[in-house]
């Protein structure tokens, strides 16, 4: 049964490549396993192959613009997508751009030969991991030393640094499988806005990416960032407007991270009301953020605890993403120019780091 299944698939891949746009993967195997397949972004199964004295050969249409990936592992049974028992290495990024590639494996680490498009994306995942790890002792260290602002200081710098190449290489390469991988990682550093314009400019591979997809279509539905304030005579009014509106805009600006489920949010809220009513009329700004919570509860915290600063709705949670806030309550102060002047404050640090500047 297995070897009628594999002849079909052989049979069915070869129909349906032209033999001027076939691109043949050649490789090798160290260790001992029966079969490989090949398969796209999806997980559908492009081709298989028996495995012969350490040797392989798997077949696909060339095409710059996809991506796919060779899986170790049995064949498929009517049950099961793998044998029972099965073993497969973790998937091997290919794009098959050239008629010839080469793929040798051994101990678990693959060498790909011939793909220019193929070397690139394992050098930037390769990139990636490098990156992250290198910085990730280091924040966890300063975690460990109790030096919260050097842990997030460090943080900001490696997400930067992720993004800011992710970017490069999107831009690079938006209509094949890399650009895919690039915006993958920008889900994590990028705005609704700019995800849903980078997703926009990109390609075939892009577009089927269903990570991609699904991310793409949960941003477009929700709504526009807005702000709502309480007003003195207890009404709510909404409006438009955007953090941009206020941090870096000219002002001294104090950000609040806050929600109305948590308590020492609540209880900090008094702190930060007195040092808004002490110091407005010095320039000071008063936003708060709230986070993973729903619009009528942030109002009726406002009515209940008197916040008459303006909230800023972050349904997406971008912006919580994008200071790398972890817990809350957890407030910034922010300079006129939207660089930060001190951040983790709690209780009469908040008035001391504002007294400081606008004294």
């Amino acid at each position: 049964m297995k070897r009628i299944f594999l002849s079909l698939m052989t049979l069915a891949v070869l129909c349906a490549c032209n033999n001027d746009n076939v691109c043949t993967i050649s490789g090798t195997l160290t260790d001992s396993v029966d079969s490989v397949r090949l398969v796209d972004m999806s997980g559908a199964v492009l081709d298989v192959a028996t495995v012969k004295d350490g040797a392989f050969t798997l077949k696909c249409e060339i095409d710059p613009e996809a991506g796919v990936s060779i899986i170790r592992g049995a064949l498929p049974t009517e049950d099961s997508y793998y044998s029972e028992g099965s073993m497969y290495y973790d998937p091997i990024p290919l794009i098959p751009d050239v008629k010839k590639i080469m793929v040798d494996i051994a101990d678990g680490k693959s060498k790909i030969t011939g793909s220019p498009l193929s070397q690139e994306i394992q050098d930037f995942q390769q990139w990636a991991m490098d990156t992250y790890l290198n910085d990730i002792e280091t924040i966890s260290a300063l975690e460990e030393a109790g030096d919260s602002i050097g842990k997030m200081k460090t943080s900001e710098e490696l997400a930067n640094k992720m993004a800011t190449h992710c970017r490069e290489v999107y831009q690079a390469h938006k209509a094949d499988a890399i650009g895919a991988q690039a915006l993958n990682f920008l889900i994590e550093f990028a705005d609704k806005d700019e995800f849903i314009a980078l997703y926009e400019q990109g390609g075939k591979a892009v577009k089927a990416d269903a990570q991609l997809g699904g991310y793409y279509e949960h941003l477009k539905s929700l709504p526009e960032e807005a702000m709502i304030t309480l007003l003195e005579s207890g009404e709510i009014v909404k409006e438009q407007g955007t953090f941009e509106d206020y941090v870096g805009a000219g002002n001294y600006t104090l950000v609040d991270f806050w929600a109305s489920w948590c308590g020492p949010c609540k209880a900090e809220a008094p702190n930060v009301i007195a040092v808004f009513e002490k110091y407005r009329d010095k320039g000071l700004v008063v936003i708060g953020v709230p986070v993973n919570d729903k619009q009528e509860a942030t109002e009726m915290a406002m009515k209940n605890l008197g916040i008459h600063y303006p909230q800023v709705l972050d349904p997406s949670q971008a912006l919580a993403e994008r200071f790398n806030i972890v817990g809350i309550p957890y407030i910034i102060l922010f300079a006129p120019d939207g660089s930060v002047v001190a951040e983790g404050l709690r209780g009469a640090q908040i008035e001391e780091a504002v007294g400081k500047v606008l004294q």
